[in-house]
């Protein structure tokens, strides 16, 4: 492996709307799976948080994602390592990443909901078609006791989901200098977060709660969520 002394920058922590971008080789070498490279700045997420990987290319050559035990996120699959320094062209998905990013914030959205009927997240998952939210199932068996009682609750959660974004609101991150990062949905809440995310609610369509139901211990609330049509994207739309 050879390594450079400059430390990786994440851009998609400040703009997840940026979908291709010059970067340089901080990092490469070749393993067990073959040739790697980390570059900065960085827009490649990798899965994580319940949010799938990008997909994307270096210099034109599709790529996989992931993250070495330094912390850099790291590309693979290219047929060589670049050398350290060399300036590469990445690009990713534009229309993945803005649907990872509804569904990741439209499920923040969602976990606040259940937190505030006084249920305990468990687990989640922000994967096209099978994005959800598990809760703990303790002390609310009453409430989910039959078919029509989790219903009624789906459509409760429906009405208080419809309600959030119509009164709308910006959606923010912030970096401590500890490194923590810190997501920001207006009139709803903060919490830790390193997923991309939509930059307003206007920018979420689409979003239904589909089921409610308590299946391996958990309450399993099933939902979907895309990105608005035309809305921001592309090379650091501000």
């Amino acid at each position: 492996m050879t390594t450079a002394t400059a430390q990786q920058t994440n851009a998609y922590f400040d703009d997840t709307y940026l979908t291709e971008t010059e970067a340089t080789v901080i990092a490469s070498g070749a393993g067990e799976d073959g040739a790697w490279a980390a570059v900065s700045p960085n827009i490649f997420y990798p899965k994580g948080g319940g949010q799938p990987s990008d997909e994307g290319t270096l210099d034109g050559t599709p790529v996989t994602l992931g993250r070495n035990e330094d912390g850099l996120v790291t590309i693979s699959g290219m047929p060589s390592a670049p050398e350290v320094g060399a300036a590469v062209v990445c690009r990713i998905d534009a229309e993945l990443r803005r649907r990872h990013a509804a569904l990741h914030t439209a499920g923040h959205i969602l976990g606040h909901l259940g937190q505030a009927r006084g249920w305990q997240d468990s687990g989640h998952s922000h994967f096209p078609g099978q994005a959800r939210l598990d809760f703990d199932p303790a002390g609310h068996e009453d409430e989910l006791a039959t078919p029509e009682l989790r219903d009624a609750v789906r459509a409760e959660f429906q009405t208080q989901m419809d309600g959030v974004l119509a009164r709308g609101g910006d959606v923010s991150a912030s970096v401590d200098t500890d490194g923590h990062r810190t997501v920001t949905i207006q009139g709803v809440n903060a919490e830790p977060c390193g997923g991309t995310h939509v930059r307003t609610l206007a920018d979420l369509v689409g979003v239904k709660i589909l089921e409610v139901k308590v299946k391996r211990g958990a309450i399993k609330v099933r939902y979907e969520a895309e990105h608005a049509f035309g809305s921001a994207s592309g090379q650091g739309a501000a």
